[in-house]
C-alpha cells in the first residue's frame, strides 16, 4: 500500500515538472497491421494528426479557443503552433528518419514579408534601378549580362560518354550544329525533300569513328562557317592539320586496310575540297596558302592512288554517298575544263546498269526528238545518249511532281553524272568524225543534263559549269545553215532554248537570245506558251526550267523592240544562215580549249610538278613513287 502511494507520488512529480518542447513532426508511422487498421485508437491518432498539420499550415479551426489562439502572439511560436500530443502517439521501434531539408520552391509569407524591410541597394551597372535581395544588379541588367564563354562550360556535357573521336567542346557543337542543320540538307541537289538519310547514316556515320574523318568533316564546316562571317581561319587550319596527323597515321598502321578505309579516303576527298576553296579570291587576302603551295595536287594524287589500290571507284560499294562525292566532284571538274576526269569512271558506269528504277517502274519517255534524230541521221552512238536524257527527264518529271515517288535522289543524281560522263566521252572517241549539228546536240545534251540536276540557284547567277560548254554550243552552230534544220525544226527550238538559258549572265547571252528569237519568227512560235509547248514534245523539265523559257521570252520581246535592231542584228551569222561561210567552219573545226576553259584561270600561276608527298605513303610499294606530273 505505501510502495503504491510512493508510486503515484512520483508520477505527480513527473506531470508537475515543466516538460521539453517536443519536435515539430511532419510524419505518423502507423502499424500496417490489420488489427491496427480497424483499433479505434489508430483512427484517433490519424485523424488527430491531420488535423493539427492542417491547422499547422493554414490558422482555421473550429475549436471556440481558436480565435484566442489568433490574437496571442504566444501562439503563433513555430515550436508551439501544430506540435502533435505526443501522448496519443504510438510509439514505434523503428526510429523515424531524419527530414531532409529542402529549398523551398516558393516563398513563404514570412519571407515575403520580410522584403519590406529589407534596405535595396541601386544597381551598380545601371544606377537607375534597385537590386532585388540577394543579387548584385537589377533585373534589366542580368538579362543583358552575356552569355558565358564557352570554355567555361564543362565538356564533359557534350560528351558525357565520350563515344566522339575529337575532343567534344562548344566549338565543336556549333561547327557540328551548322554542318547538319546547313550544310547536310542540300547536299543531293535533286533532294528537294530532303528525304534521303545518307548524309546522315553514312557520311556522319562513318566520322563518327574515326578522328581523321570528323577533323576532315569539322574543317569543312568550319570554312563554310568563315565564309559566312561566323568562324575563323585559324579553326579551319587546326582541324586540317589534325586531320592530316590522323590520315598519315592510318596510312603507317600496320593494317593496310585502314589507309585506303572509306574513312582515310573520304577524308582526304574532304581536304581536296578545302584546298579548292582555299584558291578562292575570298582566302588570298589572307594568306592561307602562302605557307603552303600546291597542297591540292597533293590531295588529289593522294586521292588518285588511295582510289586505284581500293580497286577504282566501282569498289567504293560500302559507302555510297562517298562513292558519288568522288563521282560528282570528277565530272565537275570535267565539265569545267572539257577534259576527262581525273578518275576514270568508265569502269564504274559499265557496271552500274544504270538507270535503276525500282521493280515495276517504267518511264514514260517522249520518242518526238527520237524521230527527230533519225531524220537528221544523227549517229547512233549519240542517239542512245539523246535516250537516256529522255529517260532521265522522265525521271526528274516524277520527283519533283510526286511526293510519293519511289525513285531514290541519289540514283538520278548519279545517272545526271554517268550522262555527262558519256556525252564528253562521245565527244573525245569521235573527234574529227561527227559534224556541227551531231556536235551541238552532244554538247546541248550536256549542258541540258547539268541545269536540271544542279542546286536551285537566282536566275542572274552565270552557271560557271556551262561557261566552256556554252562557247563551244555557239560555234558548232555557226557552222550549221538553215538547211539542215528545216528538217528538225524542234530540235533546233529545243537546242536553242537549252544554249539561252544556260547563257544567261555571260557575254554569249544576246547572241543565244538573238537566234532563239529568229529561230520562234521561222517556226510560227508568237507566246511563251507556245514554245513551251513544243519543247514539252521534245523533252523538258518544268520544275526547272518552265520559269526561265517566261524570262527568256521577255528577253525577245525586249530585242526585237530595240531601234535599229535588224541593221544592227541582220549580219550575224548563227544555225539559220544560208551558207556556212569558211571562217566560221575553221574556228569550229580549230577550238582552242586552253584558251575558252576557266578552269586554266582559276588555277593560274600553280605548279602542277613533283612535289613532296604530304601524306606518307610509305606502307604501300606504290605509293614510294614521288608524285605524278599532270599534263595539261
Amino acid at each position: 500500500m505505501m510502495e503504491s502511494q510512493k508510486d503515484i507520488s512520483a508520477k505527480g512529480k513527473q506531470k508537475a515538472a515543466p516538460q521539453a518542447v517536443p519536435v515539430q513532426q511532419d510524419f505518423l508511422f502507423v502499424d500496417a497491421s490489420k488489427s491496427a487498421k480497424s483499433s479505434r485508437q489508430g483512427r484517433r491518432n490519424a485523424r488527430s494528426f491531420v488535423m493539427q498539420k492542417a491547422r499547422r499550415e493554414r490558422p482555421w479551426s473550429t475549436s471556440k479557443h481558436a480565435s484566442k489562439q489568433r490574437k496571442s502572439p504566444e501562439s503563433t511560436s513555430p515550436t508551439t503552433v501544430g506540435t502533435p500530443d505526443l501522448s496519443t502517439t504510438p510509439i514505434s521501434t523503428t526510429p523515424s528518419p531524419p527530414i531532409a531539408q529542402s529549398r523551398p520552391e516558393y516563398f513563404n509569407f514570412a519571407d515575403l514579408n520580410n522584403y519590406a524591410v529589407v534596405k535595396q541597394e541601386v544597381c551598380p551597372e545601371c544606377q537607375i534601378f534597385l537590386c532585388r535581395p540577394g543579387q548584385a544588379l537589377c533585373p534589366r541588367c542580368i538579362q543583358l549580362q552575356p552569355p558565358a564563354r564557352s570554355e567555361d562550360v564543362d565538356n564533359g556535357l557534350f560528351d558525357p560518354f565520350g563515344t566522339f573521336p575529337v575532343v567534344m567542346d562548344g566549338r565543336v557543337s556549333e561547327l557540328l550544329e551548322h554542318f547538319v542543320s546547313e550544310m547536310a540538307p542540300g547536299t543531293i541537289a535533286v533532294d528537294i525533300r530532303h528525304k534521303s538519310d545518307l548524309m546522315r547514316s553514312d557520311w556522319f556515320g562513318t566520322a563518327m569513328s574515326n578522328p581523321g574523318f570528323m577533323h576532315s568533316l569539322l574543317c569543312t564546316a568550319a570554312l563554310h562557317l568563315y565564309i559566312v562571317g561566323r568562324g575563323s581561319i585559324e579553326t579551319i587550319f587546326y582541324h586540317k592539320a589534325r586531320a592530316i596527323a590522323a590520315i598519315n597515321s592510318a596510312i603507317s598502321d600496320p593494317d593496310t586496310n585502314l589507309g585506303i578505309s572509306d574513312a582515310n579516303i573520304g577524308a582526304v576527298f574532304n581536304l581536296l575540297c578545302v584546298e579548292e576553296s582555299l584558291l578562292l579570291p575570298f582566302f588570298q587576302q589572307e594568306g592561307a596558302e602562302e605557307n603552303q603551295p600546291n597542297q591540292r595536287e597533293i590531295h588529289l594524287n593522294g586521292l588518285r592512288r588511295m582510289v586505284q589500290l581500293r580497286g577504282g571507284l566501282k569498289a567504293i560499294d560500302s559507302n555510297r554517298i562517298l562513292q558519288a562525292f568522288i563521282l560528282w566532284h570528277s565530272t565537275a571538274h570535267a565539265i569545267a575544263s572539257f577534259e576527262a576526269p581525273y578518275l576514270s569512271t568508265i569502269d564504274y558506269i559499265s557496271t552500274s546498269s544504270y538507270p535503276h528504277h525500282p521493280l515495276g517502274y517504267r518511264p514514260n519517255i517522249s520518242n518526238h526528238l527520237l524521230d527527230y534524230c533519225r531524220v537528221a541521221q544523227i549517229k547512233d552512238s549519240l542517239t542512245v545518249l539523246v535516250e537516256y536524257a529522255l529517260i532521265l527527264i522522265a525521271d526528274l518529271n516524277i520527283w519533283f511532281s510526286d511526293v510519293d515517288s519511289p525513285l531514290d535522289p541519289l540514283d538520278i543524281q548519279n545517272f545526271s553524272c554517268v550522262l555527262e560522263c558519256m556525252s564528253l566521252q562521245w565527244i573525245r572517241d569521235n573527234e574529227n568524225l561527227f559534224s556541227p549539228l551531231e556536235d551541238a546536240l552532244c554538247v546541248a545534251l550536256l549542258i541540258f543534263t547539268v541545269r536540271v540536276t544542279e542546286a536551285l540557284q537566282r536566275r542572274t547567277d552565270m552557271h560557271l559549269l556551262h561557261l566552256v560548254a556554252s562557247k563551244r554550243l555557239e560555234k558548232a552552230l555557226n557552222a550549221t545553215s538553215r538547211v539542215e534544220w528545216l528538217r528538225c525544226p524542234d530540235l533546233l527550238l529545243w537546242i536553242l532554248a537549252i544554249g539561252a538559258i544556260s547563257a544567261e549572265g555571260s557575254p554569249d547571252s544576246s547572241w543565244f537570245v538573238y537566234q532563239t528569237s529568229l529561230a520562234c519568227a521561222e517556226f510560227s512560235i508568237n507566246s511563251a506558251e507556245t514554245y513551251l509547248a513544243r519543247l514539252h514534245l521534245c523533252g523538258w523539265v518544268s520544275f526547272k526550267l518552265d520559269e526561265a523559257v517566261h524570262h527568256l521570252w521577255d528577253r525577245i520581246v525586249n530585242v526585237r523592240l530595240e531601234p535599229f535592231f535588224e541593221n544592227s542584228m541582220t549580219n550575224l551569222v548563227g544555225p539559220l544562215q544560208y551558207q556556212v561561210c569558211e571562217p566560221e567552219m575553221t574556228d569550229w573545226q580549230n577550238i582552242d580549249w586552253t584558251a575558252l576553259s576557266n578552269h586554266s584561270h582559276a588555277t593560274e600561276g600553280l605548279s602542277w610538278g613533283v612535289e613532296d608527298n604530304l601524306y606518307d605513303f610509305g606502307a604501300y610499294n606504290a605509293f614510294r613513287r614521288n608524285s605524278v606530273y599532270y599534263s595539261r
